[in-house]
């Protein structure tokens, strides 16, 4: 068992949800990294048997007896995401796009989790758009919003974007995202907002309309007590139970959504994973927890 210490990733969209949880004084938290293996953000162990260590040098110690040893990086990531304000207008490449724009081995699927619904019901998935040329002009005209389609946004909806689909959080909402572990977002569009320094963020217009798939579209489902499984991950919810134990042959996280528990002596807060090997067990009375683990 490793418990894992979160990470913030302070955003020009975020908000102060998250930072009772963060062991920060940040009000801007975008995401709370709950597990991230990346260049740029990886997790700290505060306790375990590699605690000091980092979830990547866990990772690289381990992935072999867990079949992924073909994965530099853990290939999924975690975190509790807070939409203050619109994201941008955006869209990951798919496979075929993230090998041939960034020379990648894959793409991006994600999966958001509502916990808190956007403040218009809604988030943007899809586009009205009739082809990449149409997108284009649009963009061209300042007509962007006539694009963007929306779909209903509850708490308690799960929603698996596949790379190519137009979409956005949006106001209000605070999420679990389950993301394939490639780091790659390209904006449309970015409601024209600018950055502490004056500056507007860039737009990747011709990634992002070279990734985008015009008729793909999300839809959202309930958890029905069982696992959710998608192409590189599984996830499930656990709520009023008081014990889970990872009885798959693979490793999984435990990430707190509700309550607050201490394990080895530390105190685990929403959006804390903790690592368990399989046969490992965890004490989840009172607490709602969202399990995730990659898949072979």
């Amino acid at each position: 068992m490793q418990i894992l210490k979160p990470i913030v990733h302070e955003t020009i969209w975020g908000g102060s949800l998250l930072t009772p949880y963060s062991g920060s004084g940040c009000t801007s938290i975008g995401h709370l990294y709950s597990a991230i293996d990346t260049a740029e953000f990886n997790n700290v162990i505060a306790g375990g048997s590699y605690a000091g260590r980092t979830l990547h040098e866990w990772f690289a110690g381990n992935k072999a007896r867990f079949g992924l040893e073909r994965y530099t990086e853990l290939p999924i990531l975690m975190a509790l995401v807070e939409a203050r304000q619109n994201l941008s207008i955006q869209v990951h490449p798919n496979d075929a796009m993230a090998r041939s724009l960034e020379g990648l081995p894959f793409g991006k699927n994600e999966s958001f989790y509502t916990l808190k619904a956007p403040a218009c019901g809604r988030m943007y998935n899809g586009c009205k758009a009739s082809s990449v040329e149409e997108m284009r002009e649009r963009i061209a005209a300042g007509r962007i919003a006539e694009t963007l389609d929306m779909m209903p946004c509850a708490a308690g909806d799960y929603v698996y974007v596949t790379g190519g689909t137009l979409h956005a959080a949006t106001a209000g909402s605070l999420h679990f995202e389950i993301e394939e572990n490639c780091e790659k977002t390209y904006r449309f569009y970015d409601f024209d907002r600018v950055d502490k320094n004056g500056q507007k963020r860039p737009l990747q217009l011709e990634k992002a309309l070279a990734c985008l798939e015009v008729s793909q579209k999300s839809v959202s489902r309930r958890y029905d007590g069982g696992p959710i499984e998608e192409r590189m991950y599984a996830t499930q919810l656990i709520q009023h139970q008081s014990r889970f134990v990872n009885e798959r042959d693979m490793f999984a996280f435990a990430v707190l959504l509700r309550g607050e528990k201490s394990v080895l002596g530390i105190s685990v807060l929403p959006g804390t994973a903790v690592l368990l090997e399989p046969g490992e067990a965890l004490d989840v009375s009172g607490c709602d927890v969202m399990i995730a683990w990659p898949k072979r």
